[in-house]
């Protein structure tokens, strides 16, 4: 019975019921909040890209760009470009869209693509030289990369690589931010290398207040009023580098695998003791190689530097122009260790001595030379001061002349650049030869006012000859890798007054074609299995290449934008009169290519590289071939190839008609498959029906 009359019973649901409706009406209220908030740090943490720039070059100017560089080598060590920000901040560091553009464009012109990051670290474990490259670096992560750089990057289809300061990413304006950072990642067109957490500033390193880089120093400890400790710096800089790895690793980034030094201070470190390794060592556990604008010798790009585990960068600033850029691009490339006329090369020189005196008349007799009553005691040149960095198996003929009496001197100094120089040095009764500065030994010649002399570097050794009768044999100490380099001239008078000797004639050979040594176990040509699934293709020694093997083809795994195999090199090396057949496939535009390759680890291996509608085919060693051959196809998405290979000569044939006969010396060598795409995204072209036989009467 209900005891109040007109009253309803209230339902069960009826105050669930109506706090729905309160949270839903607070929720209706909330959102226009909630979606400001989100639009305002959706603002803050993805900002808007700008359309790039349209950038206009007369011919003139692109022809000058195309031409820069065709005297280069088709395959060389790449060069590091080291930018900072791209944007219109006044600083020097900061380099305007339109700038960035021209020179990319000039790059272009002039034949170089870009490499990812591990494209780049594939290179220094000892993958051969990629095509004519550059590798695009960008220090500490700034926003503009995102708003400006990226769209550069992808009009040209080049690649990039911020080296992060992890602690400052999402530290508006100026820093990058995950979100943008995930993006960037995600279009192929970015990766992301180490700069340090937090360790990109200068702190006091010692009771006077003085600064330096709080990486590279061990701190003040101001309330202890002393300096840091060996072990305490260790843990410091760990700690600091395992927590960027720990950042990586929190935003689904690639564990990094180089490491740019803050303000490139690699060098820089006044209370660290000079033979103290500590901070190489730590960064050597974790990074495959660091970088710096810096260095004490040459260290581009190059086996010289890859074995020192540090490479020099090209720095480019706000005041670069692209025609700069890629002059100096042209000058850091390497080349190999030939040249008829050096001499005459006056360009390639680089005065190093403080006579104040330039050019190269000082060293061919002509002058001008130093006031007699000048205090200047030498001069001295070096030639391709960065390009020579891996120069070895070369030899030198000179003849000093001028040499009037005991008192002056000429030398050539040869593995210039390394840790390990050789200095030859002539005059009238003479010879003497240092090693890194500490004479080796000194020999006394028949009497001349000029000797002739001849000078062959090899990986073992270093020979000196005088006047064709003098023989001296050096060897070759430590890792090979450091003693390379190439050659500087030095004029020297001992009193004032004394005329200067010159160089009366200079010649660069390169002997690397004369002999290659050949060890261990060899397999037969008729054994060989090139697509047995675990067949041994490698990409240096003792890395499994990135090849996924089938029984019909080989196919490059990797978002990279090359890739390389050689099947056993060592155990082929002796390897000669055979067939290689196989078809390249899947070259679905002008920017997908395959090579195959034959006469594989010798100074003259041959790479047939097969595009939709073209073929160029190279020769030389593998971090510096030249393109000896080019034919015009029937484009097609894939070619068949038939490369035989005799102690006389190499002939290729192509879709069963197009014929390329060269001629050779002798080499011997494997075999190998190399793939090239213009993006990440594009699929990559494949070798199908791969197979080596022996030529009839062979084994």
């Amino acid at each position: 019975m209900n005891r109040h009359p007109g009253k309803q019973r209230l339902s069960i649901w009826h105050w669930p019921a109506r706090f729905g409706l309160v949270v839903l009406a607070l929720a209706v209220l909330a959102l226009p909040f909630y979606a400001a908030a989100e639009y305002y740090l959706y603002g803050k943490y993805m900002s808007t890209q700008v359309q790039p720039p349209t950038v206009r070059v007369d011919a003139r100017q692109a022809a000058s760009w195309t031409n820069a560089a065709k005297s280069l080598p088709a395959t060389a060590a790449p060069i590091v470009l080291a930018y900072h920000d791209i944007g219109y901040a006044p600083s020097d560091y900061t380099v305007t869209p339109a700038a960035f553009d021209a020179q990319l464009t000039a790059l272009e012109k002039a034949g170089y693509r870009s490499l990812t990051g591990d494209e780049f670290v594939a290179y220094l474990h000892g993958e051969p030289a990629p095509p004519r490259s550059v590798y695009i670096t960008f220090d500490d992560g700034p926003n503009g990369l995102w708003v400006y750089g990226d769209r550069i990057l992808a009009r040209h289809h080049m690649h990039g690589s911020v080296y992060l300061i992890t602690g400052r990413v999402d530290d508006r304006p100026y820093y990058l931010s995950w979100n943008e950072i995930a993006r960037m990642q995600g279009s192929g067109r970015w990766d992301f290398q180490d700069h340090t957490h937090n360790l990109h500033h200068r702190a006091v390193v010692n009771a006077t207040g003085h600064r330096a880089s709080a990486l590279a120093n061990r701190l003040w400890l101001s309330r202890e009023q002393r300096q840091e400790t060996r072990a305490e710096y260790e843990v410091r800089v760990s700690n600091d580098l395992d927590l960027s790895f720990d950042e990586f690793s929190a935003h689904d980034l690639p564990a990094p695998k180089l490491f740019a030094f803050p303000f490139s201070e690699a060098t820089e470190r006044p209370n660290m003791p000079k033979r103290d390794q500590i901070l190489q060592e730590i960064l050597q556990e974790r990074f495959v190689a660091t970088m710096t604008n810096v260095s004490s010798l040459p260290m581009p790009a190059s086996r010289r530097a890859a074995a020192a585990r540090q490479v020099r960068r090209l720095e480019v600033l706000h005041s670069s122009t692209p025609a700069e850029v890629l002059t100096k691009v042209v000058r850091w490339t390497q080349v190999a260790p030939r040249a008829s006329a050096p001499l005459a090369q006056t360009q390639l020189w680089t005065r190093n001595d403080s006579s104040g005196t330039s050019g190269l008349g000082v060293f061919t007799g002509v002058g001008p030379y130093p006031d007699k009553s000048s205090s200047v005691h030498y001069m001295a040149a070096s030639y391709r001061e960065l390009s020579s960095a891996d120069w070895n198996n070369y030899e030198v003929d000179t003849r000093v002349s001028g040499l009037g009496d005991r008192t002056n001197q000429g030398a050539v100094q040869v593995r210039d650049g390394s840790d390990a120089p050789v200095a030859v040095n002539v005059s009238r009764a003479n010879l003497a030869v240092s090693v890194s500065g500490t004479q080796k030994l000194l020999k006394h010649l028949t009497e001349a006012s000029s000797h002739i002399l001849r000078i062959a570097v090899r990986s073992d050794s270093t020979q000196i000859w005088v006047d064709g009768t003098v023989h001296v044999t050096l060897p070759t100490t430590g890792n090979p890798a450091n003693r390379t380099g190439g050659i500087a001239l030095r004029v020297g008078i001992n009193k004032p007054g004394v005329s200067w000797p010159h160089f009366a004639s200079l010649r660069i050979v390169d002997i690397a074609d004369r002999s290659r040594t050949v060890t261990g176990s060899q397999q037969l040509v008729t054994d060989a299995a090139l697509l047995a699934p675990n067949a041994p293709w490698v990409s240096s020694p003792d890395v499994k290449a990135p090849i996924e093997i089938t029984h019909s083809e080989l196919t490059p795994l990797g978002r990279t934008l090359s890739a390389y195999g050689a099947y056993q090199p060592d155990a082929t090396a002796r390897w000669s009169d055979y067939i290689l057949n196989g078809t390249i496939s899947n070259l679905t535009n002008s920017e997908v290519s395959g090579a195959l390759w034959v006469r594989v680890g010798s100074p003259l291996a041959i790479s047939v590289r097969v595009y939709r509608d073209h073929l160029n085919v190279y020769s030389g060693n593998a971090d510096n071939q030249v393109l000896v051959a080019s034919r015009r196809l029937t484009a097609a998405s894939a070619h068949p190839l038939a490369i035989t290979v005799t102690a006389e000569n190499t002939l290729i044939t192509v879709d069963g008609s197009t014929n390329i006969n060269l001629i050779a010396k002798g080499e011997t060598g494997g075999v190998g498959f190399s793939a090239y795409r213009g993006l990440t995204r594009w699929s990559w072209p494949t070798a199908q029906k791969l197979q080596v036989t022996a030529l009839t009467g062979t084994g």
